[in-house]
């Protein structure tokens, strides 16, 4: 998330709100949308399927109802942020691929352990 305060830009995980201070590690999406790496961890261990259809936050693609995702239960309201932001499955995923070969962070992935996305049967 971006937005403009006191005459500059300033980014923001578009899922907690916490601005980016050039230390936390944060990840963009399509068209701005950014996430940080303390998020991506808590999405990887509380995603669920959920009841509803919805659009990805990171890739703004349609997703079916039973698609795996992620929303932050703590997010405050603030400025520009979207307290219900869905993070898809699959974005979870290409986020942790890409923090994990990005040398100057620190956190390794471990893919075995978090298969790709299996819709729920009904």
């Amino acid at each position: 998330m971006q937005r403009n305060e006191d005459g500059g830009i300033v980014i923001s995980c578009d899922f907690c709100g916490v601005d980016w201070d050039e230390e936390l590690q944060m990840i963009e999406g399509h068209q701005g949308s950014v996430l940080c790496l303390v998020c991506l961890k808590r999405a990887l261990d509380e995603a669920q399927p959920t009841d509803e259809p919805f659009k990805g936050t990171l890739c703004l693609s349609d997703k079916p109802a039973g698609t795996k995702c992620w929303h932050h239960p703590e997010a405050q309201p603030s400025p520009g942020l979207n307290v219900d932001a869905p993070l898809c499955w699959d974005c979870i995923r290409l986020a942790a691929k890409g923090f994990h070969k990005d040398p100057e962070v620190d956190f390794r992935w471990d893919s075995s352990k978090y298969p790709p996305q299996a819709l729920a049967k009904p």
